[in-house]
């Protein structure tokens, strides 16, 4: 059992006045009764409550679900077109006007939201010089190929690099730093996710992380997580998508603790109280 500072002092403290009187054996049982019953009200948890993967083997493979990143509306893409060979300035009309070709080549993120593309309400992009194109619900390399084809009518060898801007999750709840994060690499899985929030807290729950995921019509999908079991790997929330909302919710331990803590003083007294008397009866 696990107590906190105020509890173990007042356990101490009646332990102390036990030991300084001169009890009968009856009311030592009695005494050891009333410390015993009000140390119940601070409930802790036990150690296979805060393990994480209790169920993984030493040693083998586990195969992670594996979730292909899918544009959606709302979606910040850096769409950068070149060209394989020397003559850049062929893919210039179809770059936003904001840099040139040449700049865009080795630009940064900072640079590229400046004239990144906002996939609209339609799901679509409207790019220089090939117009509205459809996106949302394609993958990253299925708009690469979308926007290639349609550049090969008008360029040799064009080159396609996209990018998600705006790639972010949020974390909250019994976490170290709760908050939204910015993905840079648009690939993050729900443990990376736990970790960039500073893991669980003690008095997180593994057992029911919950996922709020978004979906293309604007509804809602959620899902339960266990963190003290393998097949979380297998998951297809494993991986998190854009915008997705992780949520640790507190432990029972800490629910309680919460409950009884505003009261422990006066239990603790209660049993100071009866102590005495006891000590006083027991002359």
């Amino acid at each position: 059992m696990q107590l906190n500072k105020q509890n173990v002092y007042f356990c101490r403290k009646l332990l102390k006045m036990i030991q300084n009187f001169k009890l009968t054996v009856n009311n030592q049982f009695i005494v050891i009764g009333v410390l015993l019953f009000s140390m119940l009200f601070t409930s802790c948890a036990s150690k296979k409550d805060v393990l994480y993967f209790q169920d993984i083997e030493s040693r083998g493979t586990i195969e992670a679900a594996q979730e292909k990143l899918v544009i959606q509306k709302n979606d910040l893409l850096s769409i950068i077109v070149s060209v394989s060979g020397l003559d850049q300035a062929a893919a210039k009309p179809f770059n936003l006007p904001a840099i040139s070709t040449e700049t865009a080549i080795g630009a940064n993120v900072a640079v590229q939201r400046n004239q990144a593309y906002l996939v609209n309400e339609n799901g679509s992009v409207k790019m220089p010089g090939l117009g509205e194109i459809k996106v949302s619900g394609l993958t990253k390399t299925q708009v690469v190929d979308k926007v290639t084809e349609k550049l090969t009518e008008f360029i040799i060898d064009p080159v396609v690099n996209v990018r998600l801007l705006n790639f972010r999750v949020t974390v909250i709840g019994d976490v170290a730093r709760p908050g939204t994060y910015n993905i840079e690499n648009e690939k993050v899985s729900v443990i990376e996710a736990i970790g960039l929030a500073g893991d669980m807290q003690i008095s997180g729950s593994r057992q029911d992380v919950l996922i709020i995921r978004e979906n293309e019509d604007g509804s809602k999908t959620t899902a339960q997580l266990d963190f003290t079991k393998n097949d979380l790997f297998t998951s297809p929330y494993y991986y998190l998508k854009q915008n997705d909302v992780v949520v640790v919710d507190p432990n029972y331990a800490k629910v309680q603790r919460s409950a009884s803590n505003p009261n422990t003083g006066i239990f603790f007294s209660l049993a100071s109280l009866l102590l005495s008397v006891i000590v006083i009866i027991s002359r």
